[in-house]
């Protein structure tokens, strides 16, 4: 299990800037231990951040703040040169490293639990924490797991019976940092905003992964657990009994409809306006669509564009998904849950003369088809 980076753990260069800049009476440790907390503090209480005289301070006073311990620790300044920068970077990089991993690592993981999707339907075990990566099956199951190189998931499958025990395999994911870094040096960023960038780029690849493996499970269940049809009278009976059989396949739950927004707005066309509740039309009001398909909760998935490409969207809108509110979460997360920054050395990958970095954590996710879930695919 990980532990979290004390004073003693830091090298002895970063020991000494944490010593050259106490107060009176203000241990280095101690020093070392307030730095942590304001860099917590700015990414998850801005409104409440206070000095070691216990006086409340602005945001902008502890940006101030933090860049000072960052600017000793690289020997920099704010007129420094990119070139300075550079030559800070390959001297003082790692040890830079040292103060950022662990914050990204907070980050990333309550990123995660923001989703009310992945807090609703996803297990996580966090490797770092002393969780074990082995899961187990109450019943048989098909598992599909999922590994990531690049953009594309190369998917496996194997059947397990009651009682077996599997492990999710995890794999490394990248993120190029290294133009923010030197945005960040040059004080043209915040520290709260690059630590938010690098976290807000690993949280949204694993939401995205854990999509495709959703996808990807929903193409596996029995044809009675899939529909397909443009909703209208004409289907509904046929959407309401696939409601039902997932509420009965899992002993008489509860069951929630999710899809994105434009998928959801599909709904208004089963409901004549001249009928539906107050309530109901303040929901289309507010939200744009119905909040309830008779008395099914209908949950938005929030839609985005991938990465840098604003012609591909990455959830399918005609895809929605009948899901039952049990306690046996069907995706299984494994996070190793430990950041780590790496300098890539090979000039051929750079554009132009500023370092690269690559922020990397190793992840991985699988399903585990045991209780069904229903698919419905918009015409």
């Amino acid at each position: 299990m990980r532990r979290k980076m004390t004073f003693a753990d830091l090298s002895a260069h970063v020991q000494e800037v944490f010593a050259s800049m106490c107060k009176d009476g203000v241990t280095p440790e101690e020093n070392y231990e307030g730095f942590k907390k304001l860099t917590y503090d700015l990414n998850h209480n801005p409104n409440e951040m206070f000095d070691d005289e216990g006086n409340k301070i602005t945001k902008r006073e502890a940006e101030s703040a933090v860049r000072k311990f960052v600017y000793a620790i690289m020997g920099l300044n704010e007129n420094s040169t990119k070139r300075d920068r550079n030559r800070a970077m390959k001297k003082h990089g790692i040890e830079l490293f040292e103060v950022m991993e662990e914050e990204i690592d907070i980050k990333v993981e309550t990123g995660f639990k923001e989703s009310e999707f992945f807090n609703n339907y996803v297990e996580t075990r966090n490797l770092s924490r002393g969780d074990r990566q082995e899961f187990w099956t109450d019943d048989k199951v098909v598992l599909s797991t999922t590994k990531i190189a690049g953009d594309h998931h190369d998917f496996t499958l194997q059947r397990l019976g009651s009682g077996e025990s599997y492990t999710v395999t995890t794999s490394v994911y990248g993120i190029a940092v290294g133009a923010d870094i030197d945005l960040y040096l040059a004080g043209r960023l915040d520290w709260s905003k690059f630590t938010d960038q690098c976290a807000a780029a690993f949280v949204r690849q694993i939401q995205n992964d854990i999509y495709a493996e959703m996808m990807n499970a929903g193409k596996k269940l029995p044809a009675q657990f899939q529909g397909t049809g443009a909703l209208s009278n004409a289907t509904k009976d046929k959407l309401d009994e696939l409601l039902e059989d997932v509420s009965l396949a899992n002993d008489g739950a509860q069951v929630v409809i999710m899809g994105t927004r434009t998928g959801l707005q599909q709904f208004q066309k089963l409901m004549d306006v001249d009928w539906i509740t107050d309530d109901q039309k303040k929901d289309v009001a507010t939200m744009g669509r119905l909040g309830y398909y008779g008395p099914y909760t209908l949950v938005e998935i929030p839609q985005r564009f991938a990465l840098n490409d604003t012609t591909k969207k990455l959830m399918d809108p005609k895809t929605l998904f009948i899901m039952p509110q049990v306690e046996d979460k069907f995706i299984k997360f494994v996070d190793v849950g430990e950041t780590e920054i790496y300098e890539i050395t090979d000039k051929g990958d750079r554009m132009d003369d500023t370092m690269k970095y690559e922020v990397q954590r190793s992840m991985g996710v699988g399903t585990q088809i045991g209780r069904y879930f229903g698919v419905w695919t918009l015409a």
